[in-house]
């Protein structure tokens, strides 16, 4: 879980219009998100686009991460052919910020240096205090609080030589966040109060707010609770008043606590309510995980009554315990769902540490061959006797070689198998254990409608999981390998989900294919792929009809999926999951994959992979 002081310095770089917007503060008076959306559409390919650009790829990171990565790379390219040297470097701090708000603080850190090593060329000492704050913000959400405080002294430093009231404040505040993780609260205190007393000075509501509320958690921390009240009393209104509903509801949950360290649990319970209400609804799962973890202790500490989950009947004390039990539940699940999130990118840095591998084994094995065959002209110039003895060498390694291939085959096997079990049978087995409990706490708290709804989400996802294991065992066994099959299974389950919806369907798949083998990569992720769309026509097309055909080449396999309903737009999509998965294992089989769809006219999906068998 990511601390306050980290999520504040994300919120005060967001929430302003005024010059504090973030790795972007330096470049003065920035309009509001309309007015930059209004000027881009009569801008000239200038110098002002760039910035423009800059902008909005800044107002929009934290909302769409894909969109403001196409702005902040059109905004590079227009600098770079406008030859503006400034413009390429706010263009990074532009990608900086945008890598570092989604937790990828190594390409956050070379996007930084890029636009550090620019200002340093211009002698732009504006631009190299820009780096300077990023590389501090960095180096503090990575830990290494040192080096944070080293960087952003540095940028403080070119800050007050400039006048720059803002970047003074700013500055001063993350060294602040460093001293208040180091537990140095002296110091930190006294960094927040200079922060503060500048932004209040400079009008920035949002920064002032911020500092007063980080001064409200230290004394927190400190147990010190009616000055945390105080602090927090003065920035939850700011917050309000803004509209910055991530720290108000923060503000919200602090308050809940130091109500509970008062020993004032009415009070505590109201703020922690409205947190929670305020968190589901702008979807902050962080905060919504501190606020169930923070209930659980107001119901086991409490000596006041306070109501059940519904808040519409007072509890008994015996009560109140098993009502902490159950947001407890909750906190973990919310834990466990967070860190579901964390390991899922972890793996996906393990793949592509894997895809490295491979290429330097690849390498390695080319220049082995290399070496040997350049060794073997040598030694056949020289007598039959050395090359003969060079050529049982060669068959050696060629059978080593070949035993290193089915080597690797077996280990990306065993990969995916384990990545199946993890990520499918791994989740839906720890859900059914989680449901389980909860069934069996609403049993005792003859709570039978809440019971049964537990109940059927367990039957649900244990059929799901025993339709998993169904689909893993058939892609191993070895005799299920030749096109036949795949069809034969295609057919079987179109069948089984589409007349379950009155869908009309018809196949035109080849006739003889009994003979056709196939890799187990290929046939897995064909017959993958093409659950999933069938899956997805069955959910949301509202089609009466669809049409799936095959074909086969001597270097490539066509499958494509049709069906007459409702169509989408791709873009407004908001879940894209099921789409990204058949794209990530066309590309994993290096095939293409062509999705269109027009509104009320229906959607055509076309798969192209290589002819492997």
């Amino acid at each position: 879980m990511k601390s306050p002081a980290f999520i504040f310095l994300i919120i005060l770089f967001v929430f302003e219009s005024d010059p504090a917007i973030g790795q972007l503060s330096s470049f003065g008076k920035i309009p509001s998100e309309d007015s930059v959306v209004t000027l881009l559409k009569t801008d000239k390919e200038d110098s002002n686009k760039v910035l423009h650009l800059v902008y909005l790829a800044k107002y929009l990171n934290n909302r769409n991460k894909d969109t403001s990565f196409q702005l902040g790379s059109q905004a590079l390219k227009l600098a770079e052919n406008l030859k503006w040297n400034l413009g390429i470097a706010y263009s990074h701090a532009a990608l900086a910020w945008s890598y570092y708000v989604h937790g990828n603080y190594a390409k956050a850190l070379e996007e930084n240096n890029i636009t550090l090593k620019i200002g340093e060329k211009e002698h732009d000492q504006k631009t190299i205090g820009i780096a300077y704050s990023n590389i501090g913000q960095i180096y503090y959400s990575r830990g290494d609080l040192h080096k944070a405080i080293e960087y952003n002294t540095r940028a403080l430093q070119i800050d007050s030589a400039l006048h720059d009231e803002w970047g003074v404040a700013r500055n001063t505040g993350i060294i602040g966040s460093s001293y208040q993780q180091l537990k140095k609260y002296p110091e930190a205190l006294d960094q927040y109060r200079k922060a503060y007393e500048l932004t209040r000075k400079i009008g920035n509501k949002n920064g002032s707010a911020v500092w007063l509320s980080n001064i409200g958690d230290v004394h927190k921390e400190l147990l010190d609770y009616n000055k945390a009240l105080y602090y927090y009393d003065q920035s939850a209104p700011i917050f309000k008043e803004l509209n910055n509903h991530w720290s108000y509801a923060e503000n919200l949950m602090s308050i809940g606590e130091v109500f509970i360290g008062l020993k004032k649990y009415q009070q505590s319970y109201q703020h922690l309510l409205a947190a929670i209400q305020l968190s589901n609804k702008i979807i902050d799962p962080e905060n919504l995980q501190r606020c169930m973890l923070a209930m659980s202790k107001l119901y086991e500490v409490s000596t006041t009554p306070l109501p059940d989950t519904s808040g519409m009947q007072i509890l008994t004390p015996e009560k109140m315990r098993l009502t902490s039990l159950v947001y407890l539940k909750k906190y973990i699940t919310l834990k466990d769902s967070i860190f579901s999130k964390e390991q899922q990118n972890k793996i996906m840095n393990l793949e592509i540490n894997s895809k490295m591998d491979s290429v330097h084994i690849a390498q390695e094995k080319k220049d082995l061959i290399s070496t040997q065959q350049i060794q073997k002209q040598k030694i056949l110039r020289n007598s039959f006797i050395t090359g003969s003895v060079l050529l049982l060498l060669l068959i050696v390694v060629l059978i080593n070689q070949h035993k290193l291939k089915r080597k690797i085959e077996l280990e990306q096997m065993r990969n995916h198998l384990s990545r199946d079990l993890h990520d499918d049978i791994g989740s839906t087995l720890s859900s059914i254990n989680i449901l389980s409990r909860t069934a069996q706490s609403n049993m005792r708290l003859n709570e039978h409608d809440k019971t049964t709804s537990a109940l059927e989400k367990i039957n649900e996802r244990s059929t799901r999981l025993l339709e998993s294991m169904r689909d893993i065992i058939w892609n191993i066994q070895s005799g299920n390998d030749n096109l036949g099959e795949v069809m034969s299974r295609m057919r079987q389950y179109a069948s089984v989900v589409l007349e379950a919806k009155n869908i009309n369907y018809s196949f035109h798949f080849p006739d003889d294919t009994s003979d056709y083998h196939l890799k187990m990569e290929l046939k897995n992720n064909l017959y993958l792929i093409f659950k999933e769309a069938v899956n997805n026509l069955s959910k949301y097309s509202e089609a009466t009809y669809a049409e799936f055909s095959l074909r086969i080449d001597e270097k490539q396999i066509y499958l494509v999926i049709e069906d007459n309903g409702k169509g989408f737009d791709e873009y407004a999509l908001v879940h894209k999951g099921g789409l990204i998965n058949m794209r990530s294992r066309t590309a994993e089989l290096k095939g293409s994959i062509d999705i269109r769809s027009i509104e009320h006219r229906g959607t055509r999906i076309e798969v192209t992979v290589p002819n492997l068998h």
